[in-house]
């Protein structure tokens, strides 16, 4: 399939050196400069005009240089930056690499007969992921389709304890973006169902963040409870429910309006939330006392009560919860007792508690509903489960697989869609780590900012 019409091609490559010659490298990073000078150099291809003005938009030739200036040779820069850029835009992977192999020549980098770089995959189990990274760009922008669907969780929001604010990373290359600011100690992620919008929890000053992801802007803040520490979007993308540990309360909010509702209580310092496939109920974790408090929405309306249920007595200070993909499991960690307590959600009873690692935190279930995954705070592993059919769930002893070491107090955990690879946030030594999950082999961690809290799938 060609990138680009023939006929537009040697006239790309002579706009591209006109504008490097006249207006320096830099102006190829300024998306004004280059849709004002484009009119005129390719009036009669607008197509190649706008992927050039993307490329602008996300820093692509400032990537280029700056991969350059740390030593990594000009082909494999093009061949990363070719595939951050499919990452975070609309256009095919072809016509990506194509631009960015027509940027790298107008500006020294590649010689003319160099042909067009190729956009490279996800690491396979054990390979090296890089972790130098250029220029903070200033967006990115998940692509749509077919091109998002091959790139699924190539791009995640990381919140930073202390941090105010939230940083893109391609966790592909390990590039960051530009650092969005949210509101005092960023706490929780969650990203609506068609990936339009992010909330973020901010635990400092009782508030919630939207951000549109295609712009990477923030929105106003919200108002939840007091201590908002978690945050679980129904399958609808109608209502947020945030757990607010200092003041044992759920506050629900409209996303479409950005009105909170009435706070529900539940037990004691609520720490973790997760809402059923069919948005039927959510789950709340209380660390404080060792249960799990079932919240019934009422149809999704607020200013019409929602109904708390009786709690749940699992294990000693309950701090995640995850549900499996068929609705009929909750699975909790328990950071007080290092273990994994499942409940029938059919019944509200608990099965057999699972022992994990030291001091587990958090937890993810592959999309086929078959592993979970505990992140053990206390010794740097992943405990791998498998998970029992629905019908057993609750009563076999179900037995964890072998450990996988990770990175120092690992904190957060998010499996991509395909169910393939799992990141792992270390708060301890400011990386995320991906684990292979049909081999269970850790690859080379990603350096991101300082004490990462949270992980959450933007694109």
């Amino acid at each position: 399939m060609a990138v680009t019409p023939p006929e537009y091609s040697s006239e790309t490559r002579a706009a591209l050196r006109t504008i490097v010659a006249e207006y320096g490298p830099e102006a190829l990073s300024r998306p004004t400069t280059m849709s004002n000078l484009l009119k005129d150099l390719l009036p009669d291809a607008p197509r190649v005009a706008r992927m050039l003005v993307a490329a602008a938009e996300d820093h692509i030739a400032d990537a280029l240089r700056d991969y350059v200036s740390q030593g990594m040779d000009a082909a494999t820069a093009a061949r990363l930056t070719a595939s951050l850029f499919a990452g975070a835009t609309m256009f095919s992977p072809q016509a990506c690499a194509w631009v960015v192999g027509e940027m790298a020549i107008a500006i020294g980098l590649l010689p003319t007969a160099a042909g067009t770089p190729t956009v490279t995959n996800p690491p396979e189990s054990g390979s090296a992921v890089p972790t130098g990274r250029p220029a903070a760009r200033s967006t990115f922008r998940p692509a749509a389709g077919p091109a998002r669907a091959a790139n699924v969780g190539a791009i995640a929001y990381i919140a930073c304890e202390n941090d105010n604010s939230v940083t893109p990373v391609d966790l592909l290359t390990g590039v960051a973006g530009a650092p969005i600011r949210t509101g005092n100690w960023s706490r929780a992620i969650a990203v609506t169902p068609d990936h339009a919008k992010a909330y973020v929890t901010n635990y400092g000053d009782g508030t919630l963040t939207p951000i549109a992801i295609s712009s990477g802007t923030p929105g106003l803040p919200i108002k939840a409870g007091n201590g908002p520490i978690a945050i679980a979007i129904t399958p609808d993308g109608m209502t947020a429910y945030v757990a607010n540990e200092g003041d044992g309360t759920v506050t629900p909010v409209s996303l479409a309006s950005g009105v909170p509702g009435a706070p529900i209580s539940t037990g004691k310092r609520p720490y973790a939330i997760a809402i059923t496939p069919d948005g039927a109920t959510a789950y709340v974790a209380n660390e404080g006392d060792g249960t799990v408090t079932p919240i019934s929405p009422a149809s999704g309306r607020l200013g019409v009560a929602d109904a708390a249920g009786a709690p749940v007595a699992v294990g000693n200070g309950p701090v995640a919860i995850a549900i499996t993909p068929d609705g009929t499991t909750a699975y909790v960690a328990n950071h007080g007792d290092g273990t994994v307590t499942p409940i029938s959600l059919a019944t509200g009873t608990t099965g057999t508690p699972i022992a994990v690692g030291r001091r587990p935190v958090a937890i993810a279930i592959t999309p086929d509903g078959t592993t979970a995954y505990v992140a053990n705070h206390g010794d740097g592993t992943v405990t791998p489960i498998r998970l029992a059919p629905p019908a057993r769930a609750a009563a076999p002893r179900l037995v964890p697989d072998s450990p996988i070491t990770v990175g120092k107090r690992p904190w957060a955990i998010a499996i991509t869609g395909d169910g393939k690879v799992a990141y792992v946030a270390n708060h301890g030594d400011g990386t995320i780590t991906p684990v292979n999950l049909a081999s269970g082999v850790p690859g080379a961690p990603i350096a991101v900012r300082k004490r990462p809290w949270a992980i959450a799938f933007i694109g």
